[in-house]
Protein backbone atom coordinates (compact mmCIF):
# COMPACT_ATOMS: atom_id res chain seq x y z
CA UNK A 1 0.00 0.00 0.00
CA UNK A 2 1.04 3.44 -1.17
CA UNK A 3 1.34 6.41 1.80
CA UNK A 4 -1.07 8.30 -0.69
CA UNK A 5 -3.39 5.01 -0.17
CA UNK A 6 -2.43 4.64 3.27
CA UNK A 7 -4.10 8.54 3.87
CA UNK A 8 -7.25 7.68 1.42
CA UNK A 9 -8.11 4.51 3.35
CA UNK A 10 -7.34 6.13 7.17
CA UNK A 11 -8.97 8.84 5.86
CA UNK A 12 -12.01 6.79 4.83
CA UNK A 13 -12.45 4.63 8.19
CA UNK A 14 -12.37 7.50 10.04
CA UNK A 15 -15.39 9.23 7.94
CA UNK A 16 -16.97 5.38 8.13
CA UNK A 17 -16.36 5.78 11.86
CA UNK A 18 -17.69 8.77 12.29
CA UNK A 19 -20.67 8.38 10.42
CA UNK A 20 -21.98 5.29 11.72
CA UNK A 21 -21.24 6.28 15.03
CA UNK A 22 -23.64 9.46 13.84
CA UNK A 23 -26.29 6.34 13.14
CA UNK A 24 -26.38 5.78 16.89
CA UNK A 25 -26.35 9.43 17.91
CA UNK A 26 -29.57 10.24 15.75
CA UNK A 27 -31.44 7.44 17.78
CA UNK A 28 -30.45 8.61 21.16
CA UNK A 29 -31.30 12.13 20.35
CA UNK A 30 -34.43 12.80 22.15
CA UNK A 31 -34.58 9.95 24.34
CA UNK A 32 -32.02 11.25 26.74
CA UNK A 33 -33.38 14.80 27.78
CA UNK A 34 -37.06 13.87 26.86
CA UNK A 35 -37.20 10.44 28.73
CA UNK A 36 -36.00 11.03 32.03
CA UNK A 37 -38.90 9.14 33.57
CA UNK A 38 -37.46 6.10 32.30
CA UNK A 39 -35.12 4.25 33.09
CA UNK A 40 -31.72 3.22 31.60
CA UNK A 41 -32.64 -0.12 30.89
CA UNK A 42 -35.76 1.17 28.97
CA UNK A 43 -33.68 3.85 26.72
CA UNK A 44 -31.56 1.83 25.92
CA UNK A 45 -33.63 -1.12 24.63
CA UNK A 46 -35.62 2.03 22.87
CA UNK A 47 -32.63 2.49 20.79
CA UNK A 48 -31.51 -0.95 20.25
CA UNK A 49 -35.42 -1.61 19.24
CA UNK A 50 -35.18 1.20 16.89
CA UNK A 51 -32.16 0.32 14.86
CA UNK A 52 -32.24 -3.82 14.62
CA UNK A 53 -35.39 -3.48 12.39
CA UNK A 54 -32.70 -1.29 9.82
CA UNK A 55 -29.91 -3.67 10.04
CA UNK A 56 -27.30 -4.70 8.28
CA UNK A 57 -27.53 -1.28 7.20
CA UNK A 58 -24.67 0.19 4.75
CA UNK A 59 -22.55 3.18 5.86
CA UNK A 60 -20.36 3.63 2.92
CA UNK A 61 -18.28 1.45 0.63
CA UNK A 62 -16.65 -0.37 3.57
CA UNK A 63 -18.87 0.00 6.47
CA UNK A 64 -21.39 -1.65 7.65
CA UNK A 65 -23.56 -1.82 10.85
CA UNK A 66 -24.33 -5.09 11.45
CA UNK A 67 -25.62 -5.37 14.80
CA UNK A 68 -26.22 -3.60 17.93
CA UNK A 69 -27.08 -4.46 21.59
CA UNK A 70 -27.40 -4.02 25.08
CA UNK A 71 -26.38 -5.79 28.44
CA UNK A 72 -27.11 -4.20 31.57
CA UNK A 73 -26.10 -0.75 31.02
CA UNK A 74 -23.34 -1.66 27.94
CA UNK A 75 -23.96 -0.96 24.18
CA UNK A 76 -22.35 -2.78 21.70
CA UNK A 77 -22.09 -1.79 18.23
CA UNK A 78 -21.02 -4.47 15.34
CA UNK A 79 -19.58 -3.09 12.01
CA UNK A 80 -18.52 -5.19 9.20
CA UNK A 81 -15.02 -3.43 7.27
CA UNK A 82 -15.15 -5.15 4.26
CA UNK A 83 -11.74 -3.99 2.87
CA UNK A 84 -11.36 -5.89 -0.33
CA UNK A 85 -8.16 -7.87 0.22
CA UNK A 86 -6.38 -4.42 1.55
CA UNK A 87 -4.83 -4.54 4.56
CA UNK A 88 -6.33 -2.39 7.56
CA UNK A 89 -4.06 0.40 8.90
CA UNK A 90 -2.39 -0.43 12.60
CA UNK A 91 -3.86 2.83 14.18
CA UNK A 92 -7.10 2.11 13.19
CA UNK A 93 -8.79 1.72 16.43
CA UNK A 94 -6.73 4.84 17.83
CA UNK A 95 -8.00 7.00 15.07
CA UNK A 96 -11.50 6.04 15.17
CA UNK A 97 -11.39 6.51 18.90
CA UNK A 98 -10.00 9.71 18.80
CA UNK A 99 -12.96 10.70 16.42
CA UNK A 100 -15.86 8.82 18.26
CA UNK A 101 -15.20 9.86 21.99
CA UNK A 102 -15.46 13.55 21.58
CA UNK A 103 -18.56 13.28 19.28
CA UNK A 104 -20.11 11.18 22.07
CA UNK A 105 -19.51 13.24 24.59
CA UNK A 106 -20.32 16.24 23.12
CA UNK A 107 -23.96 14.64 22.10
CA UNK A 108 -26.89 14.13 24.07
CA UNK A 109 -25.54 10.38 24.68
CA UNK A 110 -23.36 11.76 27.14
CA UNK A 111 -26.28 11.75 29.40
CA UNK A 112 -27.02 8.25 29.01
CA UNK A 113 -23.17 7.57 30.04
CA UNK A 114 -23.22 9.84 32.86
CA UNK A 115 -26.17 7.40 34.09
CA UNK A 116 -23.28 4.73 33.63
CA UNK A 117 -23.80 3.25 29.92
CA UNK A 118 -20.80 2.43 28.22
CA UNK A 119 -20.66 2.28 24.64
CA UNK A 120 -18.47 -0.13 22.81
CA UNK A 121 -17.79 -0.13 19.13
CA UNK A 122 -16.70 -3.39 17.65
CA UNK A 123 -15.35 -3.39 14.69
CA UNK A 124 -14.65 -6.96 12.16
CA UNK A 125 -13.42 -7.47 8.92
CA UNK A 126 -15.39 -9.24 6.49
CA UNK A 127 -14.76 -12.91 7.01
CA UNK A 128 -15.25 -12.52 10.81
CA UNK A 129 -11.93 -11.77 12.42
CA UNK A 130 -11.90 -9.12 14.66
CA UNK A 131 -10.18 -5.35 13.41
CA UNK A 132 -10.80 -4.08 16.62
CA UNK A 133 -12.71 -2.46 19.44
CA UNK A 134 -13.31 0.29 22.11
CA UNK A 135 -15.17 1.63 24.91
CA UNK A 136 -16.76 4.81 25.17
CA UNK A 137 -17.62 5.59 29.15
CA UNK A 138 -18.15 8.78 31.79
CA UNK A 139 -14.33 8.86 32.46
CA UNK A 140 -13.89 9.60 28.54
CA UNK A 141 -15.95 12.69 29.28
CA UNK A 142 -14.73 14.29 32.29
Amino acid sequence: MTSKERRVWTGSAVVSSIIAAAISFTVVKGLTRSAYTATVDERLTKVVNELKPALPKKIDELTTLIDVWHVGKQVTYLYEIDLGGRQIPSNFVTVARNAIVPRVCGSDMKYLVNDGVTYVYRYNLHGGLQAGEFTVTASDCT
